[in-house]
């Protein structure tokens, strides 16, 4: 019990120092000061990391789960570290490669774990709309970045119906669902956010780095709210 109790101690101290990062995070990339991003970015992703890995020591431990999860912060992390100057079109596009590789670990992860289901037809659906929508507005002011964006604009709304997905099987909890979908959604959202700033100049970069960062966190959460075992097999057996 003691021990139940020194875990959830200190995942509130990690996802409260990761809080406190994400907001530093913020300021620092509105005055742009690269310095303290540089250091702050990966240290949120870090925690994140050990955010995950804590859920190996909870009640109901999803091993894959966190591997996966664990193995997409990674990249991420070496992202932070070469994707600090985001008005550089060089770092940008380097920025990208390694964030397809970040959202497509976490995508393929969780279709093994939770495979597809006849609901995931309309939630694509739903999701081809908005990227053609998105893609076809952005167009004009891409550029040389058009082929970049396009590939890139694809992997993300991939990303969140594989979170939404999870809704629709046994493996993962209500609440890991939750976590995955909207953490999933932040991500695309502040990506969306950056698009319309970096090259439609159709606003500022308001709240991208919270996004980004605040999505992560909530994705590092999922696995600590593993579904019970027994639940899992009861579904099957109803079915």
């Amino acid at each position: 019990m003691e021990s139940k109790k020194s875990l959830s101690v200190l995942r509130i101290i990690i996802v409260v120092l990761a809080v406190i990062g994400i907001a530093i995070y913020w300021w620092a990339r509105k005055i742009a000061n690269l310095s303290i991003v540089a250091v702050i970015q990966p240290t949120v992703t870090i925690l994140c990391i050990l955010n995950a890995l804590l859920s190996l020591k909870g009640k109901y431990p999803q091993q894959k789960l966190t591997i996966w999860i664990v193995v997409g912060l990674s990249i991420a992390l070496i992202a932070d570290f070469l994707s600090l100057d985001m008005g550089n079109p060089f770092v940008v596009i380097r920025g990208l490669i390694f964030f397809v590789f970040v959202y497509l670990t976490y995508s393929i992860g969780l279709t093994i774990l939770n495979g597809f289901h006849r609901q995931d037809i309309l939630v694509g659906l739903i999701a081809l709309i908005v990227y053609v929508s998105l893609m076809t507005y952005l167009t004009p002011f891409l550029g040389s970045m058009q082929i970049p964006a396009y590939i890139y604009g694809l992997i993300l709304p991939f990303l969140v119906t594989r979170a939404v997905s999870t809704f629709f099987g046994s493996k993962f909890s209500k609440t890991q669902a939750i976590l995955l979908t909207i953490g999933a959604s932040f991500v695309y959202l502040g990506d969306i956010e950056f698009a319309l700033h970096a090259y439609a100049k159709l606003m500022p970069n308001l709240f991208g780095p919270i996004l980004y960062a605040g999505g992560q966190l909530l994705i590092s959460s999922s696995p600590s709210f593993g579904k019970n075992p027994s639940e899992e097999v009861a579904v099957h057996t109803e079915e």
